[in-house]
């Protein structure tokens, strides 16, 4: 494998380094944790099941569909602004309309952008006669396939922060984030425009991302956000937020929802209704007791018919939380009869809360996946027993990456342009550590090795990194040091303890703080 791969992956994730903002040498364990996980999933060497559960997800022609199959909005329902009682504006419906744009389109935007407007039909003309039945569509002149791939476009996330996202030690967290991170480095080599806003019990601020800086920004965001909000997951809140940003902002026209989530909160019936030509798709991350029923009923039609009365074959768990069958029909009187009434009965009926838990939650999902019939609705199986180890093979990819950075340091470092110099740095120092949760949590003696030779290249390097004098007076390099003191009391009343004593003693203080270091690391990087 070569290194441009790993390099492509590499960059998305690094933010922008220059003298200004030596900060972007700085990582959080999330961050680095995120982009080994991200390794492990998504590299050409991943064999891993995650990797083909979200390819359809991560497949853009079947994402964003052509213009084809998307529903068009009748012309009678499409609104014109009155400028005065004789200009009205609209939307141009050929190409012929760019000779009647609005002065300023031609100004706000780059040309690729304002290209991909023009494809998409989003530039706004100055419409004095209103539309014209006659006009021919662009994308009469253009190849379905080769039409979608000039769309800018338009991208609607909503990332699920709720507290059960910690579940199966907090791996669905994290694993959450890598996709996330994966599913916008898929898209971000055109140019999207980027909407994003967290949930759990309330709805996070909207993030706007159009620009390779705001990108990096919205990485930082994603690293940086933490499970809150209580119990309550407003995933239908969070969806019809969404709705009312895109229909209430025209720059948001024709965006696309994706919703990663659990699937523990309440959905509107009349979702689907709401969404009207809106696609939204879901990426499903459910708690193990759902994604076993899931596994036999994997709709609801399927549990419906799974048995008389209610009377259906249940994973073995089910014993566990409750004696009577489940019900048939997941949203009738039947799921709220055992409801907990009161404070003092609710120690009493924790088994019956579980089994309403899963209930809904299993109703919730089941509506979710009714709304999105049309669309891509992904399930990711159980990661509770998973380990995600960094192969060998991966490996191969990351060390032709160090050795062209090591060349590259050899022949051109005196040569480079300051910015360079912190940006070759950064690299380094990323790597570096990245490597320190590889080893970290490595079980292969091979992966282990393998790890150790290619930080000691990136040791070398940044030493001969450090040597120019300009990154020199540039960085504050602090070497460690140890505060030795030794304890009087394990010294002799009348003479000084002993060489040996002494050196023993020191022994022992140095790998006290070595371990405690060592298991720091663990803490930090275990996945």
């Amino acid at each position: 494998m070569t290194a441009t791969s790993f390099q492509a992956h590499l960059d998305f994730y690094l933010p922008p380094c220059n003298v200004c903002n030596t900060q972007a040498l700085y990582f959080t364990p999330e961050l680095l944790k995120i982009f080994y996980l991200a390794r492990v999933l998504f590299s050409e060497t991943s064999t891993h099941k995650i990797k083909s559960q979200i390819a359809p997800l991560l497949n853009r022609e079947q994402v964003f569909s052509s213009s084809a199959t998307r529903p068009e909005q009748p012309r009678s329902s499409i609104q014109k602004v009155h400028l005065d009682n004789f200009i009205n504006l609209g939307k141009i419906s050929s190409i012929s309309d760019i000779a009647h744009l609005l002065p300023r389109e031609h100004v706000i935007y780059e040309e690729n952008i304002f290209y991909k407007k023009v494809a998409n039909r989003e530039l706004i003309k100055i419409d004095y006669e209103g539309f014209s039945e006659t006009t021919v569509s662009v994308d009469n002149f253009l190849h379905p396939e080769q039409t979608e791939l000039n769309r800018s476009q338009k991208l609607y996330i909503l990332f699920d922060n709720s507290t059960s996202m910690n579940g199966e030690k907090f791996k669905k967290f994290f694993v959450s984030k890598a996709i996330a991170l994966e599913y916008l480095r898929t898209v971000s080599g055109e140019q999207p425009q980027i909407y994003f806003r967290s949930f759990h019990s309330e709805v996070g601020e909207l993030v706007k991302v159009g620009t390779q800086q705001e990108i990096h920004t919205l990485i930082n965001h994603i690293t940086r956000l933490h499970t809150g909000g209580g119990h309550i997951t407003n995933i239908g809140d969070a969806v019809l937020q969404a709705i009312d940003d895109i229909t209430g902002d025209p720059e948001m026209h024709a965006a696309e929802i994706l919703v990663i989530t659990d699937g523990f909160g309440s959905i509107p019936p009349d979702l689907a209704e709401r969404l009207g030509v809106i696609k939204l798709h879901v990426l499903l991350i459910p708690d193990l007791d759902i994604e076993k029923i899931l596994q036999m009923y994997p709709n609801r039609k399927s549990w419906e018919q799974g048995g008389p009365d209610g009377s259906r074959p249940m994973p073995a768990f089910w014993k566990y939380h409750g004696n009577k069958p489940p019900p048939r029909f997941l949203d009738g009187d039947e799921l709220l009869n055992d409801k907990v009434l009161s404070y003092e009965t609710a120690s009493k009926s924790i088994k019956e809360l579980k089994v309403l838990e899963i209930l809904q939650g299993l109703n919730q999902i089941y509506t979710l996946q009714e709304v999105c019939v049309n669309f891509i609705f992904v399930v990711i199986a159980s990661i509770l027993g998973e380990t995600f180890k960094c192969s060998l093979d991966d490996l191969a990819g990351i060390e032709a990456c160090v050795r062209e950075l090591e060349q590259r340091s050899k022949e051109e470092i005196q040569k480079m342009a300051n910015n360079e110099k912190l940006q070759l740095l950064q690299t380094v120092l990323f790597l570096t550590e990245f490597l320190t949760v590889v080893k970290t949590n490595a079980t292969d003696s091979a992966v282990k090795q393998k790890t150790k030779q290619l930080m000691s290249i990136l040791a070398a390097l940044q030493a001969r990194i450090l040597e120019d004098p300009w990154t020199r007076t540039m960085l504050k390099i602090d070497s460690i040091r140890f505060d030795v003191s030794f304890d009087s009391a394990l010294q002799h009343k009348d003479k000084q303890m002993r060489l040996l004593e002494a050196f023993a003693f020191l022994m022992k203080f140095l790998w006290k703080r070595l371990r405690e270091s060592l298991q720091s690391l663990q803490y930090k990087y275990k996945i």
